[in-house]
């Protein structure tokens, strides 16, 4: 039951965060604003993010999870609640900067109750059930936003994200009402808040060299999925595609990803999880090196392989980030507030710079850039292994 109820928190989750990626242009247009600002105002949300990130690990220690994960809920839907009236692009950048506050909340709320509430054997398969939230969350809106919900609103973008909004706002009964069950039935779903290490648990973590390989890991992995994740209908439309048709496509990837973070972690042996890291952010480059090749072909085969891929690399780096040196259940939201900080870091920068690029060269220097970046981050998996592997076994950990 908790399991399912923090899996719609994560819905409501990638709801906010794909909502207007299939309106950007009808968006940008409306609020006359240029791609550079559009970028802007899709890493909005990433730069508040990057510094609420690691107070927000202290809190979701000290706080606990049912009351964490609520106050998400709550301003996941106040931010999804104000894009719709917003006129300017001050109004939207406040808007979508107003999920930075809660979303890490979840990011680190997330892993901490896998953590908690899971045997060793069990976190992988956790792990991949609740990352699959995330990308049916965004799927809805990819596949709906431009071939349903516009035509039957008279292409209103603001009634689009206004039905979006209060599904985000259900979310915030659902969960309340399932974690008091779960409450109730199991006493304990906030267990060692009470002694939960705080900022402090960070600070003692940064020591280790693995850590450090992580973060600069969870650097690149943010900055591609970012950049992605608002800009990937447009670059589908780049090709040739119309608006409709992206969205489709754009969807059909995230729901391909699905199916890899649910069945991917699982199977993928524990002693060769960070070399399939290394594989995803290499087949990563590849697809970027596809998308930016003329021709619908590649483009296909490009979607295709990313939608197999995608799903695997957070599930995959979150597992692997609870077996890192000095990284417990307790001090978890510590060390999920150092990986997402670290992780938005590249995600502030990833949609604006690539908006700041098509600019001046379209969709096809952005995408030289994130190739770049996901090779980067595959020789950074390299050296996390190599970490690993000089790091001492901690006792209880395999």
């Amino acid at each position: 039951m908790l399991l399912g109820a923090l899996w719609m928190v994560y819905f409501s989750f990638g709801l906010a965060v794909f909502s207007m990626a299939p309106l950007v242009e009808t968006i940008r247009e409306d609020l006359g604003m240029n791609r550079g600002a559009m970028g802007a105002v899709l890493g909005a949300w990433p730069l508040v993010y990057l510094v609420a990130a690691l107070p927000s690990g202290a809190l979701v220690d000290r706080l606990g999870l049912r009351r964490s994960l609520g106050i998400a809920a709550v301003i996941i839907s106040a931010s999804a609640l104000l894009r719709p009236v917003a006129d300017s692009f001050i109004a939207m950048f406040g808007a979508v900067a107003l999920f930075g506050l809660g979303g890490p909340l979840v990011s680190i709320g997330a892993p901490k109750l896998v953590s908690v509430w899971f045997d060793d054997d069990e976190r992988a398969m956790a792990m991949g059930i609740t990352m699959t939230a995330p990308a049916i969350g965004g799927v809805l809106p990819l596949a709906t936003a431009n071939s349903v919900l516009m035509p039957a609103f008279d292409q209103s973008w603001r009634a689009t994200l206004l039905v979006y909004a209060l599904i985000s706002v259900a979310v915030i009964a659902i969960w309340l009402v399932a974690a008091a069950a779960a409450e109730r039935v199991a006493p304990g779903v906030d267990r060692d808040s009470d002694s939960a290490p705080g900022f402090s648990g960070a600070w003692e973590l940064l020591g280790h060299r693995a850590v450090q390989a992580m973060l600069a890991m969870a650097v690149g992995m943010f900055f591609f999925n970012h950049a992605l994740n608002g800009w990937l209908p447009t670059i589908i439309e780049d090709r040739g595609f119309s608006s409709s048709v992206a969205g489709y496509l754009a969807g059909s990837v995230t729901a391909m990803s699905i199916v890899g973070a649910l069945v991917g972690p699982r199977f993928i042996p524990e002693k060769h999880r960070i070399a399939a890291m290394a594989v995803v952010f290499a087949l990563f480059g590849v697809t970027t090196i596809l998308l930016n090749l003329e021709g619908r072909p590649s483009a296909f085969i490009g979607l295709a392989i990313m939608g197999s891929i995608r799903g695997l690399a957070v599930p995959v780096a979150l597992v692997v980030m609870m077996q890192l040196p000095g990284v417990t259940h307790r001090n978890m939201g510590a060390a999920g507030g150092l990986f997402f900080t670290a992780g938005e870091a590249g995600g502030v920068v990833g949609p604006i710079l690539f908006g700041v690029l098509s600019d001046v060269g379209g969709s096809t220097a952005g995408l030289t850039l994130l190739t770049g970046v996901a090779a980067t981050t595959a020789l950074l998996a390299v050296l996390l292994r190599t970490e690993m592997a000089r790091a001492p076994q901690q006792p209880g950990k395999k």
